[in-house]
């Protein structure tokens, strides 16, 4: 369970940085990553945030059945 833990937090950080670029990318009007809509990185940072729901609740419900 640690090592669904850390690859939820590390999947967390990886779409926070992901809606800070495309934040910054709206103010700046600059692409980066190659992504020409600043779409592109909200579908990404959703893609990461979700996987980071589906471990954390499975962990969640996973410790709720042991007891």
């Amino acid at each position: 369970m640690k090592v669904l833990k850390w690859l939820a937090y590390f999947s967390a950080g990886t779409g926070a940085i992901l809606i800070l670029i495309g934040v910054i990318s709206a103010l700046t009007l600059k692409h980066r990553l190659d992504a020409i809509y600043i779409a592109s990185y909200s579908l990404g940072a959703n893609s990461f945030l979700l996987i980071t729901t589906v471990i954390l609740l499975f962990i969640h419900l996973s410790h709720h059945k042991k007891e």
